[in-house]
This record gives C-alpha cells, structure tokens and sequence, in this order.
C-alpha cells in the first residue's frame, strides 16, 4: 500500500493529465494505516523473535547488534542507489552533510514547512522510529518477559506525555515524542497475550474487522496528519489496530502461506527500493522509443519494477548480506534463524 500511494501520487499523477484529474482520493490515509500497522507488527515480532531469551546473559548487545544489521545495511544500500540516480540522471545536487545524517537515521524538518521529520530516503522516518523503539527495547531484555514488556511502554509513555505536554523543536526529539510509538507497545502486549495462551475468538476478530468501516468512515482527518499527534493516531492508528486485532488475534489459516512468507521476507526491500526504481523508472520512461507514455502504463509497469527489483534484491543482497554479517559480529545464527 505504501509502495502504491508512493508511486501513483508522488510520480504518475504528475505524468501528462494525471491519473484521474480531479480525483479527491490521495491514498495518504491508506498508507498511514499500513505504516502504523508495520509498527503494531513489530511490536509484535520482537517479543516473539525474543521469547526464550528475556532475562538471559547476553540477550541486550546480541539483540541490538542484530537489529543494527536487519535494518542499516539494506537502508544504507537504497539510500546510495537513490542518490546514485538523482546524481547521475537528473543531475540533481546532495547535501552530503544532510545524507550523512540521514545515513545515521537523524531526521530534518523538510523543506516543505510539514511538522514531519524526514530523511534523504524519505520513506525513511519510519526507521527512526524503529531504531528509538529497539534502544529502549534491548534495555530491558535483561528483566522478565512481562516486566520487561511493562518497563518498555512506560519509557514510550512518559516520551509520549513529554511531547504532548512540551512540543519539541528539535526534530529528532519531536520524533522520538510522537503518540505513534504507542503502536509498538500494542503490538508487544498482543505478543504477550497470544503467547500466553489468549485467544480471541473468530467472531470477534470478524467484528473488529467489520468495524474498519466506521471507523474510516466517521474518524475526521486531523488538521495536521504530518504532525503524527493524537487525532492522528485516531486517524489511522484505530483502523491499524483493528486489522492486528482481526489478523493477530488468533490462528490464521492462509492458501499458499510458503508465497506469503516469500512476499514477506522481500517487503522491507519493497520499502526501501520503490523510490529509487520509480525514479528510474520516471528517468527510462521519457525514453522508449515509439512509446506514448502515459502516467497509469507508468504507475503498473514502476510498481512490477519495484516489485521484481525488491525480491531480487532480497534473495540476492539483503538476506546473504545479513546473514554473513550476523554471523560475524552476532553469533549463533543460522540461516533459518
């Protein structure tokens, strides 16, 4: 969902006529929902991924050093192909000072005026948030499972009542104050409850999914949904919810999960590569010999590059690349594992 509302209104739309000239729908509120999603979900898979290992020697330097090594490497890798691209094909200029800070997952306040700290890869805020929420996390590995979990949530509400009651204006700060990290504690407590034996029953997760309906339909959109406050996790972080609740809430049976699982292993490479294709892709398009370009060839034929440049990736780079790296610097691990 992100990759599309990425490529269709940030590039085909601005092709020729556009996608649908007076089309209201911007897909903003769709992908919002599908980032706060992403962090209910890995809430979710850390306490999972660590189940076993609270309160174990040890358990703090390897879980941190494994998760510099899931999400940098692949994050720095896209963020040289993005500057590659805009560099050598749109001779487009790079803050060197700027990307080296973005390199470090050290936000700016973007151009634009938005109250949203961004990086050079801009999909990239996202990570800022990630990489907080595994600092505080790997703090507490050394406590019991529940304990630990509870002494998480606390340290993200008292960052969250910090920036509620004193707006930061620092924007690694303003970040690291938002109540969207509060997706990560839900996401942990759901862990912890499914994995204690909780189960909720099919019915309900029906309703919960039943209830996106009002939900998207009745939640106004915040004044603001760049400033990540609490109308907008209503906003978006409600309906989130109800998909984890719907999703996560007991087993769940799928058709060809072995293909899930393969799209899943290939979707953080999804996320990071579909802008630097679709600029290249922009930058290919203008090229085609005897082709009339049009913006809805451009949004399928970008989203297919993205998608076959995202798995390659994966199976190629960004799973050999952390597996080698893991088993030099975060030891036992296999490939499996």
């Amino acid at each position: 969902m992100v990759a599309a509302a990425h490529v269709a209104f940030a590039f085909a739309d601005h092709l020729g006529a556009g996608l649908a000239p007076g089309l209201a729908w911007r897909g903003e509120r769709e992908a919002q929902i599908a980032v706060l999603l992403f962090f209910i979900v890995s809430g979710y898979v850390m306490v999972e991924a660590q189940r076993g290992r609270f309160g174990t020697q040890g358990a703090r330097s390897t879980f941190w050093r494994r998760r510099l090594i899931r999400i940098l490497p692949p994050y720095w890798l896209a963020s040289a192909l993005m500057a590659g691209v805009l560099i050598v094909l749109f001779g487009q200029s790079v803050d060197p000072f700027g990307f080296a800070r973005s390199l470090a997952l050290v936000p700016a306040w973007p151009d634009t005026g938005e109250p949203r700290p961004m990086v050079f890869l801009w999909v990239g805020w996202t990570l800022t948030y990630e990489m907080a929420f595994y600092l505080v996390f790997g703090l507490f590995l050394g406590l019991p499972q529940r304990r630990a979990i509870l002494a998480v949530t606390l340290v993200l509400a008292g960052a969250i009542a910090a920036g509620t009651w004193t707006v930061p204006g620092d924007p690694l700060l303003f970040a690291l104050t938002r109540p969207l990290s509060a997706m990560f504690a839900a996401g942990m407590w759901l862990a912890l409850w499914r994995g204690s034996g909780g189960v909720l029953p099919a019915p309900w997760r029906w309703l919960a999914l039943a209830a996106l309906v009002p939900a998207l339909l009745l939640l106004p959109e915040p004044p603001q949904p760049a400033a990540s406050g609490w109308d907008y996790l209503a906003w978006a972080g409600l309906p989130a919810l109800l998909v984890a609740l719907a999703a996560l809430g007991g087993p769940l049976a799928l058709p060809r999960a072995d293909w899930i699982n393969r799209a899943g292993e290939a979707s953080y490479a999804l996320y990071l590569l579909h802008l630097p294709v679709a600029w290249f892709w922009l930058w290919l398009w203008g090229r085609l010999p005897g082709f009339d370009a049009g913006p809805w060839d451009y949004l399928l034929t970008a989203l297919a590059a993205s998608i076959a440049a995202s798995w390659l990736f994966a199976r190629l780079v960004e799973g050999p690349l952390t597996l080698a790296l893991n088993r030099r610097f975060a030891p036992p691990h296999r490939a499996d594992g």
